[in-house]
């Protein structure tokens, strides 16, 4: 096919509980998302964020997973909206346990 890719799985990015109360690092990405999954898979509510502040972001319910399908997020033409190569992604939340993943497909 003429301009196809081909998708890939990244390296997850996790975190395991107990959580600190502050912004934990939970990785970075290395390579542009077409998909990105992002599951709580813990037994408290984490707080997801792209900055390591605490204000801008989104609080995932313990157990809560979410797919977030970048391909169909156009902003034109032929402009996919996601994130940049280098983002760094950052949970904070308090004790519990379990592991928050981020799982990441890329075009190549």
């Amino acid at each position: 096919m003429i301009g196809s890719q081909s998708a890939a799985f990244d390296t997850e990015l996790r975190v395991t509980a107990p959580f600190t109360g502050v912004a934990q690092l939970l990785g970075t990405l290395v390579n542009s998302p077409a998909i990105l999954f992002f599951s709580n898979d813990t037994d408290v509510d984490v707080f997801f964020a792209d900055n390591s502040g605490s204000t801008k972001g989104l609080t995932m319910t313990a157990g809560e997973k979410i797919v977030l399908d970048n391909t169909a997020n156009r902003t034109g033409e032929v402009n996919t909206l996601t994130f940049n190569v280098g983002t760094k992604f950052y949970v904070t939340g308090a004790a519990g346990t379990g592991t928050f993943r981020v799982g990441v497909i890329y075009a190549k």
